[in-house]
């Protein structure tokens, strides 16, 4: 298969790849790979990039409830280049290795009671799709709030796109 990621060349990028470039290297420190792929529309990209960034130093997530939602979208989604990314990042961060090999078996995790153990219900519930029961929505309100609600939508969403880009453009892991 060919290579489809084509990167951009750093002799011809525009102003406005540029801006955001620099806005990476300020925010996160490199480009991550998938903004070869917005790049090509810059608009798009400093998009992503103020999502992606707010991600990683989420206000109201810890890095393991992060990764839970991270690692969970990816492999919702099949995205190899991403499991293998974030399946790394999940063991590192500290969650629990029966929580991680649930979800790379694409069953509903079992952490036990907590806020933990909320996060993956609620991530597993928005991955499935369709409309959360009020009893459930009910519980991820209490336990965890709207802010945090309104993360996991956010972590899902971009790690959608971010999964789905990486596929369309044939990544694979390294290894």
């Amino acid at each position: 298969m060919e290579i489809r990621l084509e990167r951009i060349d750093p002799e011809k990028v525009t102003d406005e790849q540029n801006k955001v470039i620099a806005r990476l290297g300020e925010g996160r420190g490199r480009i991550p790979t998938p903004f070869n792929i917005w790049l090509h529309n810059p608009h798009l990209a400093e998009g992503m990039e103020i999502i992606g960034t707010h991600i990683d130093h989420s206000p109201v997530l810890s890095e393991v409830e992060s990764e839970v939602a991270i690692l969970s979208t990816a492999v919702f989604w099949n995205a190899d280049y991403v499991i293998a990314n974030h399946n790394r990042h999940a063991l590192k961060a500290g969650v629990p290795e029966t929580v991680v090999t649930a979800i790379l078996e694409k069953r509903r995790p079992e952490p036990g009671s907590g806020r933990l153990g909320v996060i993956c219900d609620a991530v597993c519930d928005i991955l499935a799709g369709g409309v959360i029961e009020d009893a459930r929505f009910a519980r991820y309100e209490t336990e965890l709030g709207r802010a945090v609600i309104a993360e996991l939508l956010i972590v899902v969403g971009y790690f959608t796109s971010v999964s789905l880009a990486m596929s369309l453009h044939a990544l694979q892991p390294k290894g």
